[in-house]
């Protein structure tokens, strides 16, 4: 993507990739009649032969909306996507993905009730009949700009880490109006697609799973940070 910095692993992390991988390239190209060679390279940093590491990083689209339709003139329009963790998760880092009429996206998360060790709730405590999810902005990126799509990468300490169930939410807004200098032509209804005339309402969401001890401990260390810092 246009003006993006790298993703940063943590230590014993790496992607998979297996062997008999094909590598596909997804550009945003638009013809205009013209032959024009296209440079197109990867690079690859792999671990030693034979270590593996820990956890697996999974990098994954999130607040995907095909049916995206942002009418003509209109400033503001919201969209909204959601993805749930089914496992302990930490989520490392967060990447907006829109074109050149997004204005704006956040990224929460929906967090089911836990007890003090991190342990998903089945029944509410007191007489509620059943357990309330809470909600956690995590970051928003409020001014939009097509040339810098930013990995905003969590360090260590700071990195969120999710119960099983908990849900991503991601909304979008998009700035269809003739006052956006940007903007192609505010005179048409836009739809998702490929071309960078089109538009996009993802992030990019990378994390790992951890099972449920490792997932007890962490808690259970942020806890204490945190008591610690009071």
């Amino acid at each position: 993507a246009v003006g993006k910095n790298g993703d940063i692993f943590d230590d014993n992390t790496g992607r998979l990739i297996k062997a008999g991988t094909q590598i596909k390239f997804g550009l945003h190209l638009h013809p205009y009649g013209e032959e024009t060679p296209v440079m197109v390279h990867v690079g690859l940093k792999l671990y030693p032969e034979g270590y593996v590491p820990k956890y697996q990083l999974v990098s994954q689209h999130m607040g995907d909306d095909d049916d995206l339709l942002i009418p003509a003139g209109e400033k503001g329009v919201r969209t909204d996507g959601y993805t749930m963790l089914t496992r302990p998760a930490v989520v490392t880092a967060f990447q907006p993905h829109l074109h050149t009429r997004g204005q704006a996206q956040c990224i929460e998360a929906i967090i089911p009730q836990t007890d003090e060790e991190g342990n998903v709730l089945i029944q509410a405590p007191g007489h509620s009949p059943a357990p309330l999810m809470r909600q956690m902005t995590l970051n928003c990126v409020p001014q939009w700009r097509f040339n810098w799509h930013l990995v905003y990468n969590y360090s260590e300490e700071a990195a969120p880490i999710f119960p099983p169930g908990t849900v991503i939410h991601i909304s979008t807004w998009h700035d269809n109006s003739d006052t956006l200098r940007v903007n192609p032509d505010p005179r048409n209804n836009v739809v998702y697609g490929q071309r960078t005339i089109d538009e996009m309402s993802f992030a990019w969401v990378s994390y790992y799973y951890i099972d449920d001890e490792e997932y007890k401990a962490r808690v259970a260390a942020k806890n204490a940070r945190t008591s610690n810092n009071q």
